[in-house]
């Protein structure tokens, strides 16, 4: 029997896959949910894996809890000697700036002072590209890359960038850690959220494309990287995670070709999608919907961003899983469950 260790954001994308990878190795797992957490992704994932959702469930000891309770985090880590943390809140929604910043700052801070007061030997956050700063001279962005406080950055990205420094905090009192930075994050779970909502829109075929071009990662790189991290006790750094650079043009085509649809080929300029932002903020303001558009995103969408992963390849001799392989996978799982 493995060593025990305890899980954030267990029913979330990155984090159902995470636990389905450390309940194969067969890790002794203790994993965070809320009271309100719906195991509907984490039953699709472990579908996508072929494995028994029951039997995982029932080998993993679920605790009720919430990272913005100290105390409650102080009992549940009792006798952890590894912490991977995936919880956070997305939303590049402004009306949810004062909760990303609580949930994503305050809860990473309530989990580090938590595991150093029970002394957890080992610490992986899964961060974001997000937190990151500008390209190098290259034209990537790096670990390195500096990130300039006089520019104008989303609240998630300040969220993350904040969230971060508290894990640095926790390795200055003692506490060994490793920063994950993967890219967009793509791989099987409910096609209503989070980066997934693109093979919803795509496989209905997606006339418009911009120029934007960013890092996107398959889920299953994340967590075999995070646990081979941990397990050869590599801390003290950070690891960009991305497979590749690709433009969403390109992204989208990949998606189209697998249902069989047309790939993009209208260019949505400045002014189309200006105007898409403002049509989304007012139907979201009537029917209380969250906007899929808003002025951050849309200069997101014409901002093309690379990035180097070439840490991460030199120091595990890694190789990462083609995105067109990933988009496969995922595709094939969605069309044999009627997704």
């Amino acid at each position: 029997m493995q060593h025990l260790v305890f899980l954030t954001g267990s029913t979330g994308l990155i984090g159902g896959h995470l636990l389905v990878h450390l309940f194969n190795c067969k890790y002794q797992i203790r994993a965070l949910i809320r009271s309100t957490s719906s195991f509907e992704q984490l039953r699709l994932i472990c579908n996508f894996y072929g494995i028994s959702f029951q039997n995982l469930h029932d080998s993993v000891e679920w605790v009720y809890g919430d990272t913005l309770d100290y105390v409650g985090l102080l009992e549940s880590m009792a006798g952890v000697e590894e912490v991977f943390h995936c919880a956070a809140l997305v939303s590049f929604n402004q009306k949810n700036n004062e909760e990303l910043l609580r949930t994503n700052v305050r809860g990473t801070a309530n989990m580090v002072d938590s595991a150093l007061e029970c002394g957890v030997r080992r610490f992986c956050f899964i961060s974001s590209i997000g937190s990151l700063g500008s390209e190098n001279d290259n034209g990537f962005i790096d670990e390195n890359s500096f990130r300039d406080p006089n520019k104008k950055n989303s609240t998630y990205s300040e969220s993350k960038f904040l969230s971060e420094l508290e894990v640095w905090r926790g390795s200055v009192e003692g506490l060994n850690v490793v920063i994950l930075n993967p890219g967009v994050v793509l791989g099987s779970g409910r096609l209503d959220k989070g980066s997934l909502l693109l093979f919803g829109v795509a496989r209905k075929g997606m006339p418009f494309y911009t120029e934007a071009t960013t890092g996107y990662v398959d889920v299953r790189d994340i967590c075999s990287i995070a646990i081979e991290l941990m397990s050869k006790g590599i801390f003290g750094k950070r690891f960009i995670l991305v497979s590749e650079n690709i433009d969403n043009k390109q992204l989208f085509k990949l998606i189209a070709n697998e249902f069989g649809k047309k790939g993009p080929s209208v260019h949505a300029g400045k002014v189309i999608l200006n105007i898409a932002a403002f049509l989304s903020m007012v139907i979201g303001k009537f029917t209380g919907n969250v906007p899929q558009l808003t002025n951050e995103t849309v200069k997101t969408a014409q901002n093309p961003q690379r990035y180097s992963s070439k840490q991460i390849i030199e120091t595990l001799n890694y190789k990462f899983i083609p995105i067109k392989k990933t988009i496969g996978d995922i595709a094939e799982f969605i069309k044999k469950n009627n997704l």
